[in-house]
């Protein structure tokens, strides 16, 4: 036989599978790169308590989204393709390396046929149709609505997103400052310590996160995942 891809492309109607490794499946543009940035948009100035007014905010979290949210989303991204760059130096011979990590990239190649406007990364999230019901989760409170806490959007995206491409990022010294001010605002709200003061992911909750620094992985063989370069 030839393998699962071409069952899968067909059933995910993606012609373009190919192979790829543990980098570029970690860091190409996904659910981390997107919820955490429209939401710390939104709700970064939040107290954690006090209620929204509901026709302030938006139903739609890709449809609908925000300017400042726009802005954290594409300030990620600039943070996804310069951990990319600086991996290019320790990686040179990888190719999946070589691709374009922009979101405005991933999400064309992947959603073309269901954009209507890709003149930018923004534009292309807003129109794609197959975002178009996505919302945003919301509690109701006395005095109005509040962010839904316990959901994926703040559990999952964090520890299994975020804190990872900071993990990496440390590790080969890219600074990002986008990123870690997400990190903090989210753990916060959660109850979490993964970031600390130091700048690294090393607070009493990070072992909850995927880090390749645990794996005992070095920027040469982050390639490999946990599997080793055999």
């Amino acid at each position: 036989g030839h393998g699962v891809k071409p069952i899968l492309a067909e059933i995910l109607k993606m012609p373009f599978l190919t192979d790829t490794d543990f980098l570029a499946s970690t860091l190409w543009p996904n659910n981390p790169s997107l919820h955490p940035p429209i939401l710390y948009g939104l709700f970064k100035d939040w107290d954690g308590t006090k209620a929204y007014d509901p026709e302030t905010l938006p139903t739609l979290i890709y449809a609908d989204m925000r300017t400042e949210s726009a802005r954290t989303m594409v300030a990620t991204s600039d943070e996804l393709c310069a951990i990319v760059e600086k991996l290019r130096e320790f990686l040179p011979s990888n190719e999946h390396l070589k691709n374009d990590f922009s979101m405005f990239h991933c999400v064309n190649e992947n959603y073309k046929e269901q954009i209507t406007c890709a003149y930018d990364a923004v534009s292309s999230v807003m129109s794609n149709k197959a975002f178009a019901k996505h919302k945003i989760p919301y509690t109701k409170v006395e005095g109005g609505v509040v962010p839904t806490l316990k959901h994926k959007f703040f559990e999952t995206d964090l520890p299994f997103g975020l804190c990872t491409f900071k993990d990496i990022a440390v590790m080969i010294g890219v600074p990002t400052p986008t990123i870690d001010a997400m990190i903090e605002w989210n753990q916060k709200l959660i109850g979490k310590e993964y970031l600390t003061p130091d700048g690294k992911i090393n607070g009493k909750d990070a072992g909850e996160c995927v880090l390749p620094s645990r794996y005992g992985l070095e920027p040469k063989t982050l390639e490999y995942g946990n599997r080793g370069s055999s």
